[in-house]
């Protein structure tokens, strides 16, 4: 985990590139917005404009003739509204990007929403960009034009209707989804338990200690989940406790997917667990002693196991015992504060994401 002077720029952008999903309280509402766009794309787009380049081709929904215009490459499209850009503001809607697989890029606007194969084989996953700032006459509309907030709403529907051209195929959402992406990651677990794997096995393999002791009684203990915490749309995994105490959904392994491979990212113990806080960073609670304990805030880069530095808060009596608040921004270097202080800085548990986990046991 390594400090970067841009650490809080990375997470703000990831956080603005989820578009609406950083809350797990979303998750079912993301999810039937991509099935709504599975069943309504050929109803809406049907009757409208074709676009396509040398690797794929969008349909545009019949209704917003003449509110856009478009600029094709190669391997991407992306489409502006036309009031806005005849007005000299930008105006970009989206971007569609077919990039080969496996990706030079990663994160920042953009995330993935399905993968292309063309006719000789070649993979690419393509990815979606939006902006992250106003693109329309902001001298003119307070707030976004009523057409230009009607192509922002049709993006899911146009790129749930997408496909190849030349004897490409495009498949909405494939390399998105955890269930697709990390089932041998969790059979590693159960079978670990099925051959008696002790504390130091676990850890030898990548896998946090913790978890064997938390499966001496039952499996049931043990749950995985699903999360795209990073927001490049592609699913985190993470491995954690459902005892029924007060650590139950704490985090103990993390993996995520780098260059289109499952990849673990750490691992925690009993004394330094994981959560995901604020639906895009992930909270270090850790413990080193009766007198100091802290939590620690990162953002995961996309396509990396990279765990970046945003900030912490610690409780350490060791260091001053009248005063025991830190804060910090810059790993391993601590402030003295107040109470106060603290209190407004510290990333509260009330905020912590709760992940749907699902019991090993049941697989």
């Amino acid at each position: 985990m390594k400090n970067k002077g841009i650490a809080l720029i990375i997470c703000s952008m990831l956080l603005l590139s989820a578009c609406g999903a950083d809350k797990a309280d979303n998750a079912q509402e993301t999810k039937t917005t991509e099935t709504q766009a599975t069943e309504n794309t050929a109803e809406n787009t049907a009757a409208g404009e074709k676009i396509s380049n040398k690797l794929f081709e969008i349909t545009m929904p019949a209704d917003l003739e003449g509110v856009y215009v478009s600029d094709v490459k190669d391997d991407q499209i992306t489409i502006y509204h036309k009031e806005s850009k005849d007005a000299g503001f930008d105006g970009m809607v989206f971007t569609i990007w077919a990039r080969p697989l496996p990706s030079e890029f990663a994160g920042g606007p953009y995330t993935k929403k399905g993968e292309l194969t063309d006719a000789d084989g070649k993979r690419y996953e393509v990815v979606l960009g939006q902006a992250t700032e106003v693109q329309w006459d902001y001298e003119k509309y307070t707030e976004m034009p009523d057409d230009f907030q009607k192509l922002y709403d049709s993006t899911e529907d146009i790129l749930a209707g997408m496909t190849g051209v030349d004897g490409a195929t495009f498949e909405y959402l494939a390399g998105t989804k955890g269930e697709d992406l990390y089932g041998n990651i969790i059979l590693n677990y159960k079978k670990a338990f099925e051959e008696g794997w002790d504390a130091n096995l676990f850890e030898q393999n990548s896998m946090s200690p913790e978890f064997y002791s938390l499966g001496q009684d039952s499996l049931s203990n043990i749950g995985f989940a699903y999360y795209d915490t990073d927001k490049d749309g592609i699913d985190e995994l993470f491995v954690g406790s459902l005892m029924d105490d007060e650590l139950k959904g704490s985090i103990y392994d993390i993996y995520t997917m780098v260059d289109g491979l499952p990849t673990h990212v750490i691992s925690g113990t009993a004394r330094n667990r994981f959560y995901i806080y604020d639906g895009g960073m992930i909270v270090n609670e850790y413990s080193s002693g009766a007198l100091e304990n802290g939590k620690l805030v990162y953002c995961l880069e996309p396509n990396s196991t990279e765990m970046v530095y945003q900030w912490g808060t610690k409780i350490d009596a060791y260091e001053n015992e009248d005063q025991p608040w830190f804060t910090s921004y810059t790993e391993d270097e601590w402030e003295n504060v107040s109470e106060d202080e603290f209190q407004s800085r510290e990333a509260a548990s009330e905020d912590y994401t709760k992940l749907d986990f699902k019991p090993l046991s049941e697989l």
